[in-house]
This record gives C-alpha cells, structure tokens and sequence, in this order.
C-alpha cells in the first residue's frame, strides 16, 4: 500500500507533464479558441500556471492546491523563457557591441517587441509573400519568416485619420482617429507600397474572423476590422479601445535564435501576464497622448522616446534585472553613443504628425556623415555625379613594384559598371542572387592584399558616358592632379580644377613610368548619383535638392592652395585596417574641417553634434567599409 502511494505523485507528474507540453505546442502555433475554465467560470491560464512551477516548484500532496491555476491566473508573473519563443512571448533587446543599433538601426536599441506569429516550421519557415524586397534584410532564407512581431515601445505622436477631418462631425472624427505607434520595419509608415496597420485589443471578441487570441485577454486584429466595429457600433467601441501599430518585424529562420544565442545574447525572451503587458501599454499611451494634445511639442520625441525606454526597464525589473546588467558589455562612452543615436532617429521618426491612410506617403531621410564629395561632370539634365574623396576601403591596389598599393576609396552606393551602363537605375533587388549587399563588399576578398591589374583583361569596346570612358572597362575610376600630365592632356579635366579624370590603363602605365606618382592619384570603386525629376523634392533633386532642399551640403568656393591642402592630408589615408582606422578617421575629419565654411561661433554651438557625428562615421567605417560591426569600440 505504501509502494503505492509513493507511485501516485509520479504518475501525476508525468501525465500533468505530456498535458502541459501537448498544450504549449497547440496554444502557441494553432491558436486555438478552445479554453479551459475553472469551477468559478473563470478562463485558465496555462502560462500563469507554469510561472506558479517557475516560481513554486511542483505542488505538494500535503498542500491543499484546490483552484492553484485559476488562482495563479489572476496574478501578475514574468519569468525568463529563453530560449522559448512562443505567441505572446515578449522580446527584451539587449545591447551588444554590434554597431547596426548605433546605424541604422538604432530602433532596435532598447526595444520592446510582442511575439504576434509563430511559424508551424521553424527550420525553413514561411514564405514572405507581402513585404516588397527592397525591405527584406539580406542573408540565408532572405522572404522567409519563422516568428513575427509588433515593436512595444515605439509611440508615435501621428494620429491616422480615417474620416475626413473637414468634413465629418465631431462623433465621426472622433470615432476614427487612431494614435499609430511604429510595430517594425516591415510594411512600416515609410513602406513604398504602404502600411500594413493592425490593432491590439483586449474586448473579447472571440470570434476567429475578428480577432486572434495572442495572450489572455489580448487579442490581435486588422485595423479594417476594428475600424468597422467602431464604426457600427460608437456607444460601445472606440479607436482608444485598440492599441494602433503601423508595420511589424519579422525574423528569418535561425536568426532568431542566432540573436538569442551565447554568442551574441541580444534578446531576453520573457513570458509575462497579459494585464501587465497591457498596463505597460496604457502607461506608454498617457505619454503619447499628452504630446499629440500639443501640450509639450518642444520636447516631443524626448517624452515619446522615454516612454518607450521606461517600458524597457520596467520588463527587465519584473526578472529582477537592474538596468546596469542589462548594459554591463559595453562601455559607457559606447552605450552613450546608442542612446544619442536612438534619439536623432526619435527626433526624425517618432515626432510626425497627422496623415489619412488613403493618401498616405512618405520617405525616409538618411543620417549623413561627415563627407568631401567632389563632383565628376557638372549637373546635367538628369542627375550630377560624385564621388566621396575621403573614405578609404580595406582594398588597395597594388601599381608598381616595391611600393606600397594604393589605397582603394569609397565613391559612393554605385558601382562603377552600372552608372557607365545606366543599370544602376534598375530595382537594386530585382533578383536575389544571393550576393553582396553592398558595392563594397565585393571588395573584402582584397583585405590587406594588393590587387594587380596585371592579371586583369580590359576590354577597349564600351560606349562612354562622355568623360573619358570611351574605351576603358575598368571597375574602377581614377583621377590625378598632376599639372604636367595635364597639360599633355592626358585625362579629362573636372571643370576648372586641376584634377583629371583618367584611365585606368593610362594611370598605371604613367605610375608605372614614373611619370605619375602614387601620391597624386586616386582609385575609387564607386560613384555617388544625385538623380534629377520633376517629382524628386522641392528642387527637382540633384546636387541642388541636398544643397537648397535638405541643407546636408553645401557648395564650397576654393582654391588650388585648398585642393592642395586637402589632398595631401587624404594623400596620407592608408589601405583601412583596424590598426589605422582611427588615423584614417582623423584624416577624414582634418580634410572636411578644411572644407567647411564656417569654423566660428556656430560650429562650436553644435560641438555635441560634431562629437556625434564622428562617432557615427567611425561606426559606419567600421561596420560597411571594414567589415568589423562587432569588434570595434566607438564610444562618445
């Protein structure tokens, strides 16, 4: 009787054990609208369950555990599931020394986001079949998606106006305004073929047709359906009864648990109840709203931005994790400078304003550096070309024997074959075939490693684009300042400068010779295009549309003794390693301080600015030009 009773406890374990793994695989990828209730009529949670055996271990026989789970239901719970990814599961990011969140991503940085989907195969995923191909990340299984999210704590202070604000009553208009927060990158406020918009809600509607069950008493729907709930019925739903997101993310198979994994660790995956998720939520939401109501416009994107980052610190505080912790990889000076730069993106991305769904459209502004672009050919009828003189690559070419290569430079997105043959005007993702995300990578073959053209065939039949290519195939453009050979006409003088466009056969020859050294000759692997339209900007784009529109340039008047200056700092650029990045840098710095026009008082009011500025150029030297995103320390 005794070995019987020792028997029970275990059995009830293994059988409680199979029903609880049976219910995990159901809830999480076939969403089931089956529910299990308690004797008071009250909906269980099996997650609330499993933080209770978190939390308190298995129940003992000698404790009277009658109504444990729908007790344990109605109580708040976080508890760390990783690497357990589930629908409702939320995402905490970690910061990592990886630069993209100081770059372009930067939304990333100390982002909140709810698990929404969950492929039934993770290993090879689901087809991506509604998000255009220029907005899918590059990599293995690029238009496939094993787990799909909405970003938490990234509030807007946009509201999406349904009804025509001019013409409806006050009930319609405020029937159909909805505060947008931003879900993701996908499909976002900026997607060119529009914003994919969806709710959250938590007004039990359970039918599968209008709503999907995420967690609780969250439900996730369309904003279609809920604007036509509203709509139908005014007394009982309103816009503030759904939480709006415009976009969502996504992550291909094995990314995921890439990111999560030792190596890199930059998720936390946490299962939290759903009341303090949607607290979390309503909280972010006071903040907003007071910003939409106009009450605080000059600190807009400050109070939106610490909205979300409060959000942030409050999940890492319900595992018990200080935010000192969650930081503790990286240096201050390097965490300071992702936080300064998830703030500019706040300032340009979160801060908007009111648009109508219909007519809905914008883009996007990119964050510029700090360049020297020198113009190829003056504007013309459809676009200027340039190239960006001080960025050295980790490629260089090797020209004469027993000296050192020469440096090869950054020009700019295009590669030179496609502007000769107009291609670059093609969708740059028209096909996938699996190779280089950017020019530039083409080159991390040649890292450290001279290039001799010796061993390279030209082909002398290409038509030109009038500036000297007429016969040269070459991957790359060169230019010299030599007077001498300038005067022999021997290149393509730039305007009324003492720079020359050449040929590559013709540079290596005179180098060769010695009738032109290293030092006055550049190779870059790519060009800058500022393409012109009646529908580009306010100036038609080109060079003006940068200079008159966006004011991220500006035309400067010089001299030969300038030029002269110039090029002999940049002159001294070495091929970029790790070892000569910050002196690279430096050069890059000193030669564009040579450049500006004004150095006075106003340069140094946006001293703080300049700081970020450089800090931002070496991360995106040592992430697209270096090829070292996660070993390079930029601090501010």
């Amino acid at each position: 009787m005794m070995q019987t009773t020792k028997a029970l406890p275990l059995l009830a374990i293994c059988v409680l054990g199979e029903a609880f793994v049976f219910t995990t695989r159901h809830r999480c990828i076939k969403r089931s609208s089956t529910h299990h209730f308690s004797s008071a009529g009250e909906e269980i949670d099996w997650r609330a369950f499993r933080a209770s055996l978190v939390q308190n271990g298995l129940p003992s026989l000698d404790n009277d555990s009658s109504g444990g789970s729908a007790s344990a239901a109605s109580k708040s719970y976080a508890h760390i599931t990783t690497p357990l990814v589930e629908v409702g599961s939320i995402l905490v990011s970690i910061p990592t020394s990886d630069l993209c969140q100081g770059l372009d991503q930067q939304y990333w940085h100390r982002s909140v986001v709810l698990i929404t989907e969950v492929s039934d195969n993770l290993a090879h995923g689901n087809i991506e079949q509604t998000v255009p191909d220029e907005e899918l990340a590059m990599g293995e299984k690029r238009g496939k998606w094993s787990y799909r999210g909405l970003m938490l704590n990234r509030h807007t202070n946009s509201v999406l106006l349904g009804s025509d604000g001019e013409t409806a009553t006050l009930e319609e208009y405020e029937c159909d305004t909805w505060k947008i927060q931003r879900g993701g990158d996908l499909l976002g406020l900026d997607s060119t073929l529009g914003t994919q918009f969806a709710c959250l809600h938590r007004l039990g509607l359970h039918s599968d047709a209008a709503s999907s069950k995420l967690i609780g008493n969250i439900s996730y729907t369309t904003l279609s359906i809920a604007q036509s709930l509203c709509n139908e019925n005014p007394t009982k739903y309103r816009p503030d009864d759904f939480i709006t997101f415009g976009g969502f993310c996504s992550w291909r198979p094995g990314q995921l648990e890439r990111e999560m994994g030792e190596d890199r660790a930059e998720w936390i995956v946490l299962s939290v109840d759903w009341q303090t998720i949607w607290d979390e939520l309503q909280q972010q939401r006071e903040k907003a709203s007071q910003v939409i109501a106009g009450d605080c416009a000059d600190e807009a994107h400050e109070i939106l931005l610490n909205a979300g980052t409060i959000m942030w610190r409050n999940f890492l505080e319900k595992i018990g994790m200080e935010e000192e912790q969650a930081t503790s990889r990286l240096p201050a000076g390097q965490l300071g400078f992702y936080d300064k730069m998830l703030n500019v993106w706040a300032e340009e991305q979160l801060v908007r304003g009111s648009f109508n769904k219909d007519d809905y459209n914008d883009e996007d502004e990119d964050i510029d550096t700090q360049t020297t672009p020198k113009p190829i050919r003056p504007e013309s009828a459809d676009c200027t070309v340039g190239v960006i003189l001080n960025h050295p690559m980790s490629a260089a070419i090797e020209c004469k024997e027993s000296e050192d290569p020469l440096p090869i430079r950054y020009g700019g997105p295009i590669d030179i074959e496609t502007w000769r043959d107009g291609s670059y005007r093609d969708d740059y993702f028209e096909e996938d075939d699996g190779g280089d995300e950017e020019v530039y990578e083409g080159f991390m073959d040649y890292q450290n490693n001279g290039v001799n053209f010796e061993d390279m065939a030209l082909d002398d039949d290409v038509d030109g684009e009038g500036v000297g290519f007429e016969d040269d195939e070459s991957s790359f453009l060169w230019i010299h300042r030599s007077k001498a050979l300038g005067l022999k006409k021997v290149g393509t003088q730039l305007g009324s400068s003492h720079i020359w466009l050449i040929k590559e056969d013709d540079a290596l020859e005179h180098i060769q010779a010695g009738t032109l050294q290293l030092h006055d000759t550049m190779v870059f692997s790519s060009v800058s295009i500022w393409e012109k339209g009646t529908g580009l900007g306010m100036y038609g784009g080109g060079l003006q549309e940068q200079v008159d529109g966006l004011h991220s340039m500006e035309v400067i008047e010089v001299d030969d003794h300038q030029i002269h200056n110039v090029w002999q700092i940049l002159a001294n650029q070495n091929v970029l390693t790790k070892e000569a990045l910050d002196t690279n840098i430096d050069a890059t710095i000193r030669a564009w301080n040579l450049m500006s026009s004004d150095r006075g008082e106003k340069a140094h009011r946006h001293k703080s600015k300049e700081r970020l500025a450089t800090a931002a150029l070496k991360a995106y030297m040592a992430r697209n030009l270096l090829g070292d995103p996660l070993n390079t320390l930029v601090e501010l």
